[in-house]
């Protein structure tokens, strides 16, 4: 099983949000939209986000000198946040004691993730961590393939965790402990893992959604094929 990190192992998105906004305070009048699109994209690398928000919002060129100067000021918001934020409700004795192989697959940067997994001592129940240099369909695929012939279960809290275990063909949880942002899509919801028989219902239910998924998705055409 798989575990992203931001509002599934960790509760940040909320200070994660307000840090990146405050990055923008200087513009008042896109603040609503800025907020809107940092809130529809968890899941999403922060220099993508910021090069868009950058680019889109403040008409502004991102270059690398830019995009690494807010950098600089977006990790310096969160360094004292994130030493403090809360888990998510059981999750971390639902790691240490499940008895199968667990990852950890986010978009924030690898020291990052590896430092707020050390905090937490998950590390030693981990088989391995990627963090923002593997895409994370990259990621899901690679782990599919360590384990062929298992189902492998993504617990994500964003649409783009989702569309990632679409892409590597795995199955899916939505966890919805900080924010639902799965009111649209057919996905197997939890809100924590502090009852275990809870977190196992879904990941059945998640295994058996996702292959009556790619059962479909075997019996479409190919395109090449001829329509008949």
């Amino acid at each position: 099983m798989v575990f992203d990190l931001d509002g599934v192992i960790v509760k940040t998105n909320v200070v994660k949000h307000a840090a990146m906004l405050s990055l923008f305070a200087e513009h008042p009048d896109q603040q609503p939209a800025i907020s809107a699109f940092i809130l529809s994209n968890g899941g999403v690398p922060r220099r993508a986000k910021l090069a868009h928000l950058l680019r889109t919002n403040l008409r502004i060129e991102p270059t690398e000198a830019l995009l690494s100067e807010y950098l600089s000021r977006y990790a310096g918001q969160l360094e004292h946040h994130l030493a403090v934020a809360p888990p998510v409700e059981g999750v971390a004795e639902f790691i240490a004691s499940y008895p199968a192989a667990r990852y950890v697959c986010s978009s924030a940067p690898e020291a990052e993730v590896r430092e707020q997994i050390t905090r937490r001592s998950l590390r030693q129940h981990l088989a391995d961590v990627y963090g923002s240099t593997t895409p994370k369909a990259d990621a899901l695929r690679a782990i599919a393939a360590s384990h062929p012939g298992q189902p492998v279960v993504f617990f994500g809290d964003s649409a783009g965790d989702y569309e990632a275990s679409c892409q590597a063909g795995v199955s899916f949880v939505g966890v919805v402990c900080e924010r639902d942002n799965f009111q649209n899509v057919p996905v197997v919801k939890l809100r924590d893992f502090s009852h275990r028989a809870a977190v196992e219902e879904a990941m059945h239910r998640a295994v058996a959604q996702g292959a009556v998924y790619n059962s479909r998705l075997r019996r479409r055409p190919h395109s090449g094929e001829l329509k008949r």
